[in-house]
C-alpha cells in the first residue's frame, strides 16, 4: 500500500547513490531512478495475531557504475517500526527486530540457480540488519538486483486488462508458452493439460 509517509522510509537512494552488494560475490550498483515506493505498515495488534511485519519497499532503475550499459532493477527492503510506535525510543523499537524472507528473492535465487529461461536473472542480493541509526534496532534490510528483460506487462495490481484487449491468436501464443514454462517452474512432477484455450 503507498502512502504518503513511505518517502520517509527511503532516504539515501537517491540518483548516484552507489550499492554495495555481497551475495553471490561482491558487487557495485549505482541507483540511476528511484521508481516507486510502498509501505507495509501495520499496528502492534495485527503484527501480535497475525505475524504481520511491518517493512517498507522501493524500486529502483541502477547500473553497473563500470558498465553504465547494464542497466538492472533494484528493490529494497526495510523493517519499519509498527504504525504509532514511530516515535518510540530505540531499544523499545528494537524490541521489533525480525526477520523476513522476502518470496520474491527466495524465488529470484531458486529459478536463477536452476537455470530459468523464463524468468529474470538475479545479479546480486544482500542480506542485512539495521544499526543503531536504523529505524528499527537490528531488523532486517535486504537489497535484490535482477536483470531487465523485454516484457509487455500482462496486467498491473488491479486486474489484467492489457491481456484481455489482445487478439485470441496473440492470447493463445501467450497461454501456450504458459503451459510450457509451467513445468520448469513448479517441478518435474507437475502434470496440466489444459482443456480449452484462455478465452475465446
Amino acid at each position: 500500500m503507498s502512502s504518503p509517509y513511505s518517502a520517509r522510509f527511503f532516504k539515501g537512494i537517491d540518483p548516484g547513490t552507489i550499492v554495495t552488494l555481497d551475495r553471490p560475490s561482491p558487487s557495485w550498483w549505482k541507483i540511476i531512478e528511484k521508481l516507486n515506493e510502498h509501505d507495509h505498515q501495520v499496528n502492534v495488534e495485527e503484527n501480535e495475531e497475525s505475524g504481520f511485519v511491518s517493512f517498507a519497499s522501493a524500486k529502483a532503475l541502477c547500473c553497473d557504475p563500470k558498465r553504465r550499459s547494464k542497466k538492472a532493477f533494484m528493490r529494497i527492503y526495510k523493517q519499519v517500526p509498527h504504525r504509532k510506535t514511530e516515535m518510540w525510543d530505540i531499544d523499545s523499537r528494537g524490541r521489533q527486530a525480525t526477520t523476513y524472507p522476502p518470496r520474491e528473492l527466495t524465488a529470484c535465487i531458486d529459478l536463477t540457480q536452476n537455470g530459468s529461461s523464463n524468468t529474470p536473472k538475479l545479479f546480486e542480493y544482500k542480506i542485512g540488519t539495521h544499526d543503531r541509526s536504523g529505524l528499527v534496532l537490528g531488523g532486517f534490510i535486504i537489497w535484490l538486483v535482477w536483470e531487465i528483460v523485454p516484457r509487455l506487462r500482462l496486467g498491473d495490481g488491479y486486474g489484467a486488462d492489457t491481456v484481455w484487449a489482445l487478439e485470441s491468436d496473440e492470447m493463445e501464443q501467450i497461454r501456450v508458452a504458459f503451459v510450457k514454462a509451467l513445468p520448469f517452474l513448479v517441478g518435474e512432477f507437475y502434470e496440466w493439460k489444459p482443456k480449452r484455450p484462455f478465452r475465446s
